[in-house]
């Protein structure tokens, strides 16, 4: 070992040489010392934008119980930003046109809606994220704006024992396996029935789920309403109001139908959207009159 490193130490005069001409190419400026750059992390941004643009306003909430969620992030095509204590956002800038709005927080199933962003101009949406927490469940989450200030969610389903139960605000908790979380009165929701498994299992058959205009004018067709279905932690089914075929004056808008299982796999989903008379609407009324408020 000590002889390697003695040998190793002993400079040849081919060595002397080459430092030699080193010096005088260094001397002679024909040589130029590399740059180093210092390597860094870069700041997240947001992509610049290119071609019109809009305002993205709204309010980001728990659709478990509507509370604000504070720090949400909210994302157009690139262009983001987060909501504050108020749960509430603004987004400048954000590209113009038919475009998908994705929303995220820390503790919740992320969601995308579709808006539409006029150029120039504002668009104001109402989101709701489920909690990871409801787990396996089907969550039926109802958004809107702000007239007319009252939809109601209605759903029916099989009750266990060869009956149909219908939760909606009159009936909170018809059965131990389905619950309304809130009933909001005041516009924008969210309105959540959610549907649990029950020692593991799902109660099978087939449900239905509708929106009643609690406040009957103005018509479904200025509410801006929205219905996004949640499964086993991620979001499957959105229905917008402004999809839906027939007469908007009428007081009942049935959005979709769907089917399980016991142990929720083959789960299926079929849309409806159509609006339709109350009298038309199985099992509804009479309707109890409200008098309590968020």
């Amino acid at each position: 070992m000590s002889d390697k490193i003695s040998r190793a130490d002993q400079t040849s005069p081919k060595d002397v040489s080459r430092r030699e001409a080193m010096k005088t190419a260094l001397k002679a400026g024909a040589y130029a010392a590399p740059v180093i750059i210092a390597a860094s992390v870069p700041n997240p941004v947001s992509a610049q934008v290119t071609g019109p643009t809009g305002t993205l306003t709204g309010t980001v909430t728990n659709a478990a119980n509507g509370q604000p969620i504070s720090g949400a992030t909210v994302s157009v095509n690139g262009a983001s930003t987060t909501t504050n204590a108020s749960g509430a956002f603004t987004l400048a800038n954000a590209p113009a046109g038919a475009q998908t709005v994705a929303t995220s927080a820390s503790g919740f199933t992320s969601r995308t809606d579709a808006v539409n962003i006029p150029a120039g101009g504002t668009v104001n949406v109402s989101i709701s994220l489920v909690p990871i927490s409801v787990g396996t469940g089907v969550s039926i989450v109802l958004t809107w704006g702000a007239q007319p200030s009252d939809l109601d969610s209605h759903l029916v389903g099989p009750d266990g024992s060869g009956g149909r139960f219908h939760c909606y605000y009159g009936n909170e908790n018809p059965v131990p396996f389905v619950s309304l979380d809130i009933d909001d009165v005041t516009a924008f929701g969210p309105e959540t029935i959610t549907v649990s498994q029950v020692s593991g299992s799902f109660v099978a058959g087939s449900y239905s789920y509708y929106v009643r205009n609690f406040s009957g004018s103005p018509a479904f067709n200025v509410s801006s309403a929205v219905v996004t279905v949640f499964a086993g932690g991620s979001q499957v089914a959105q229905y917008p109001v402004g999809s839906a075929t027939g007469d908007p004056a009428q007081r009942i808008w049935s959005v979709f139908g769907f089917t399980l299982t016991a142990s929720g796999a083959g789960a299926s989903i079929t849309p409806v959207q159509q609006f339709m008379a109350d009298a038309s609407a199985p099992t509804f009324g009479p309707f109890p009159p409200k008098s309590s408020t968020r």
